[in-house]
């Protein structure tokens, strides 16, 4: 069922997504998001979300890129330069099943959705990195106000 909702819905929808709430675990993993870009493009997304204050209808969000492995830990590695915020400028949002569907000023449709396999996995493994680094910078990261 596909229907419309205002931006405060679209939040705490986008924040369940991306926290794993209401998903059930996979193996493993933690639940988790997925960003669906026009219907093809896909990333995982961190665990977290902001709505812009001055914006109500600015959503902050973290796309994450595949990792690299540190040669020494063997732990995986995420560079926050390429892993930067990323902003959607919402104009329309739909709820579709476990789906959020979200139309953006640019005239892109975005799709979050619970995340599957490879996306899954780097989910895990930025989950993982943020427990390897400083309280500020994991705090920094999380708060998804600058780059």
């Amino acid at each position: 069922m596909n229907r419309e909702i205002d931006l405060d819905a679209a939040e705490r929808i986008l924040e369940d997504l991306v926290a794993g709430r209401t998903q059930k675990r996979a193996d493993d993993l933690l639940p988790g998001a997925e960003l669906v870009i026009d219907g093809g493009q896909r990333a995982a997304l961190a665990r977290h979300v902001r709505r812009d204050t001055a914006e109500p209808a600015l959503f902050w969000i973290r796309p994450l890129s595949a990792t690299f492995q540190d040669p020494e830990t063997r732990l995986p590695v995420f560079d926050p330069a390429i892993v930067r915020r990323r902003a959607l400028h919402v104009t329309a949002a739909r709820r579709d099943g476990s789906r959020l569907q979200l139309e953006l000023v640019g005239g892109s449709t975005v799709i979050v959705q619970p995340a599957r396999s490879s996306r899954l996995m780097v989910l895990q493994e930025f989950d993982t990195w943020m427990t390897t680094i400083s309280n500020d910078e994991r705090e920094g990261l999380e708060a998804l106000d600058h780059d």
